[in-house]
C-alpha cells in the first residue's frame, strides 16, 4: 500500500468512525465522491484516483467482507 493509498484509507476509516457518533449517516460511496472532488484536475490526477479507488476497495472489503470497486461516475 502506498503512502497516498494509506492516506485515503485513513480518511475513509475516520469518516466511518465519525458517523458512528453522528445523527446523520453517510455511505462509503458518498465519502468516496466527496474525496474525489478534492482531487485537483492536473498532473498526477490519474495516480491519485488509482490510490483513492484502491483505498475504497480495501476499506469496503474490511467493513463488508468482500471487495467492491467504486462506480465511475
Amino acid at each position: 500500500m502506498t503512502t497516498a493509498t494509506e492516506y485515503y484509507v485513513n480518511r475513509f476509516k475516520a469518516s466511518i468512525m465519525n458517523h458512528l457518533y453522528s445523527s446523520v449517516s453517510c455511505s462509503l460511496e458518498s465519502t468516496y465522491n466527496e474525496l474525489k472532488k478534492e482531487i485537483p484536475s492536473e498532473d498526477g490526477q490519474e495516480q491519485e484516483m488509482d490510490n483513492l479507488d484502491a483505498a475504497y476497495t480495501l476499506v469496503h472489503k474490511e467493513v463488508c467482507g468482500y471487495p467492491q470497486v467504486p462506480s465511475k461516475v
